[in-house]
């Protein structure tokens, strides 16, 4: 676990994984640019690592680990509490599988604005495409490298290859999950569950996705099979042109798919229904020109 200060999201995301209830030894690595003043228990280990490269940090911890599973959790993130026991129960009885994730929806304590932006990641269709932002039911193996997210997932130590340093932060875990694919099944488990802080609606989230669709393009303009083969990408763009070209008939159109997919997923009052389309074209604008700033600048390069 990546932590820049402790307090707040981080003192509950750090003692969510303390009170695990697990019939196995499991530990901590808190991995930071300084020491920190963490609680006394001997499970917990502080590594500290200068270089805020999160795939630099990460790859630190995996060096110090003793467990024969690694898993990997953000610091504003909440583990349930049978997160590690119910992982490490299925990859028990699935040696074939080679690493696990699972949901992270938003945690019930959230703002307005953050529901706002957790509708937005988790809408099926039009939404983030991330399975894992979804929060779906059962147990599958995913079809995309993006399906899953680094802020839920568990890694076998001996198919464990280490995050690509150079493409540092966003899109080390999508180059590790999709070289992982290639090699065995990677599974979606609907009850390895965290919750997971989302950025506020519209500043900080779009500011963070924006970094996302950025980091995209340039991963486009690199031709990195994670991204090139990805049909979610395509099929988005194809329905961004599809909605340019029939302007202004494709506006109502939009409108409504909008505000009945985001009114399934959402767990906002219907009173902020109406909103939903106009959050919705935003965040899909950001992803739009964010994703060609990226590829342009990245082949310019």
């Amino acid at each position: 676990m990546p932590v820049e200060r402790v307090g707040g999201d981080a003192e509950r995301a750090i003692a969510s994984v303390l009170s695990q209830e697990g019939p196995f030894p499991f530990e901590l690595i808190v991995v930071s640019a300084q020491e920190l003043a963490l609680p006394a228990d001997h499970r917990l280990k502080n590594v500290v690592e200068t270089n805020r490269n999160p795939a630099t940090r990460r790859n630190r911890a995996v060096s110090v680990a003793a467990g024969e599973i690694l898993a990997f959790m953000d610091d504003d993130a909440v583990a349930d509490p049978r997160w590690i026991s119910t992982a490490g129960a299925y990859l028990d009885g699935h040696p074939e599988v080679l690493a696990l994730g699972g949901p992270d929806p938003a945690p019930v304590d959230s703002s307005t604005a953050e529901l706002v932006a957790d509708t937005l990641l988790s809408t099926p269709w039009i939404g983030s495409g991330v399975v894992a932002h979804e929060d779906r039911a059962g147990i599958f193996e995913i079809k995309s490298p993006s399906d899953l997210a680094l802020v839920n997932l568990f890694v076998r130590r001996s198919a464990f290859t280490g995050f690509d340093e150079s493409v540092g932060y966003i899109g080390e875990d999508t180059r590790l999950i999709a070289e992982l694919m290639r090699r065995g099944p990677v599974v979606y488990h609907g009850g390895v569950r965290v919750v997971h802080r989302r950025r506020a609606f519209p500043g900080p989230y779009l500011r963070q996705r924006w970094r996302y669709r950025v980091k995209t393009g340039a991963m486009l303009a690199r031709r990195d099979a994670s991204y090139t083969a990805n049909p979610k990408i395509r099929l988005f763009f194809a329905g961004a042109f599809v909605g340019i070209v029939t302007l202004p008939l494709s506006i109502p159109v939009y409108y409504l798919i909008t505000l009945v997919l985001g009114a399934r997923a959402t767990r906002l009052p219907a009173a902020y229904w109406p909103l939903l389309p106009f959050a919705f074209f935003a965040h899909h604008a950001t992803y739009l020109v964010g994703i060609l700033w990226g590829y342009l600048s990245g082949r310019f390069r």
